[in-house]
């Protein structure tokens, strides 16, 4: 093989390697006890703000490098029988990411107006499961037609914004699999969430706005956790069973899954199964 050859596949392999790189930066930056952190945050946030509006106020000092970078998300609910019930992001990258969390948090439980009339309750907690998507720096998508436009989103992977002279609207990248991948449908239904017509990113694309990104998404595995308040609690007569606690860096005090006995203090922050009787201070 010819030195130029080589020189041209090395560059190509350094080329493909910086794209790759650029594409899963974000997909890279949280390790497991970092998920686990933020989602626990976010029942913490949506328990506390639901039951008396409080918030929690973690010591920066307390949380890693990971959960500090300035990064936009999205918080979802998802009830176990009535689906959807709130999901609401920031593409902003002005403060840390397990603030994001916490305020999109309690955005989605209240400040979704689809649910305007339906607001989510303390009491369905029970049954609504948060997921997480941490998001990639959106970036404009150059097409000229329809068509073009279409060949290039990848469905399942694009996170999609669309601008229009109506306004924006955006779908997280999972949402493709609820228009089966279709893309047509999936555009027009975007246009159709901000007011303008579905087929607007057809017949008038020249003056629309595609902007794309990508996101790390993760769930929690049982929605039936409840957590502790500001002021500590007390078990009942009918005990309680701890989960852990929301900052999984602390040891909890009680061995996890250990059922407690009447009068047994928790910390605020300790998670217990939601079926557990526990008095708050």
């Amino acid at each position: 093989m010819k030195p130029i050859s080589l020189i041209f596949l090395f560059l190509l392999f350094v080329n493909l390697f910086i794209t790759f790189a650029a594409e899963n930066k974000e997909k890279s930056i949280l390790t497991d006890l970092d998920k686990q952190y933020l989602i626990n945050l976010a029942r913490q946030t949506i328990c506390w703000y639901l039951k008396d509006q409080s918030t929690p106020a973690p010591d920066e000092k307390e949380l890693s490098e990971n959960v500090r970078q300035k990064l936009g998300c999205f918080v979802t609910l998802n009830h176990k029988k009535k689906g959807l019930r709130g999901c609401i992001g920031i593409f902003e990258r002005r403060e840390p990411l397990y603030k994001n969390v916490i305020s999109r948090a309690i955005a989605a439980s209240t400040l979704d107006t689809r649910f305007a009339y339906d607001p989510v309750t303390y009491g369905q907690l029970k049954d609504i499961a948060i997921e997480i998507s941490v998001l990639t720096a959106p970036e404009d998508l150059q097409f000229g037609s329809p068509d073009d436009l279409k060949s290039k989103l990848r469905p399942m992977a694009d996170g999609v914004i669309i601008i229009t002279k109506y306004g924006s609207s955006t779908y997280l990248p999972q949402v493709w699999e609820h228009f089966d991948n279709n893309k047509d449908d999936f555009l027009s239904h975007l246009c159709k969430k901000h007011g303008a017509p579905a087929d607007i990113w057809k017949k008038d694309f020249k003056n629309v706005k595609v902007q794309t990104y990508q996101a790390l998404v993760f769930h929690e595995e049982s929605s039936e956790r409840k957590v502790v308040g500001k002021n500590g609690a007390i078990v009942g007569k009918k005990g309680a069973t701890v989960l852990g606690t929301v900052m999984p860096l602390e040891k909890p005090k009680v061995k996890k899954s250990t059922p407690l006995k009447k009068g047994t203090k928790l910390a605020p922050g300790t998670i217990v199964t939601w079926d557990s009787d526990i008095i708050e201070k």
